[in-house]
This record gives C-alpha cells, sequence and structure tokens, in this order.
C-alpha cells in the first residue's frame, strides 16, 4: 500500500491509448541510453535505448531498441554494431566517447513490426532529419547543436 496523502486527478491528463506505431518513418530523437547487465551473466551487457517520437503523427510516444554491444555471440555484436553506426552517421557525429552525446538529435528512425509481432515495434533504419548527414556536419566544424528541452537566450 502506498499513503498518496489525498492525490486528486481533477484536471490532470490520464493515460493515452498505447499499442504498437504503424510502419514508416518517424521523426525522433534518442531521449535515453543506459548500460544494462544481462540477465545471462558471462559479462554480456547492452545499451538500452530510448526514443522519443516528435513526429507530429505520434508526438511523445516511445520506442525502445537494445545494443548488444558485449555479447559473446559474435553475430549479435556485429548486429548491434551497424545499428550504433547507422544511428551515429543519421546523428552527424561518428565519433562518440558515451551514448549522452547522441541524446536530443533530431533524427528519422524506420519503425516496423517485432517478426512475428504486430504488437511490438522494432527499428528498422535511421537517417539524418536533413540532408547533410554525418559527413557534411562533422566537416564543417560539429557546430553544437542546441537541445529541444535548452530554451535560446
Amino acid at each position: 500500500m502506498a499513503n498518496l496523502g489525498g492525490y486528486d486527478a481533477t484536471g490532470g491528463e490520464t493515460m493515452r491509448e498505447g499499442g504498437a506505431l504503424e510502419p514508416g518513418w518517424y521523426e525522433a530523437m534518442l531521449a535515453k541510453s543506459e548500460r544494462v547487465d544481462a540477465k545471462s551473466g558471462n559479462g554480456n551487457a547492452y545499451v538500452e535505448c530510448e526514443y522519443e517520437i516528435t513526429d507530429e503523427r505520434a508526438n511523445g510516444r516511445r520506442v525502445w531498441s537494445n545494443l548488444n554491444l558485449w555479447n559473446s555471440n559474435a553475430q549479435a555484436v556485429e548486429i548491434a554494431q551497424r545499428e550504433l553506426n547507422s544511428l551515429m552517421h543519421a546523428c552527424g557525429k561518428l565519433r562518440v566517447d558515451d551514448t549522452e552525446e547522441l541524446h536530443g538529435i533530431p533524427i528519422m528512425i524506420k519503425v516496423g513490426y517485432e517478426k512475428g509481432n504486430k504488437d511490438r515495434n522494432r527499428i528498422n533504419g535511421f537517417k539524418p532529419l536533413n540532408s547533410g548527414g554525418a559527413v557534411s556536419q562533422q566537416q564543417s566544424g560539429g557546430a553544437a547543436q542546441s537541445k529541444p528541452w535548452q530554451r535560446s537566450a
């Protein structure tokens, strides 16, 4: 039991109906990322990525993916590296020390369904929001981008 001290939901927002997003390209950004030790142990770990959709069709919805970057299965690592490489190119950052450097950068993500499960989404691709891409942004000196949550002065 949890004492809520008279919590009042009178004017509060209620939950939105969930369900999987329709397949297609959505404007989004990496909102959170965290290294998680796999339950299987053996030194296996992954990066849990949470993307926030900023596209008006599904604004605020979330989609997740895991990058199995530390895994005893070499194929799982290769797949995760390709996904991370694609994300980094879409963000315009080809070298990073921490996944947090990719947070808040507007990109396009291709959303599909999990294999055999239309109730769950899967990310199938990334591309830059603008046509410039990673190379032109890196060559232009990597100008600092403002984060969506930062207010301009």
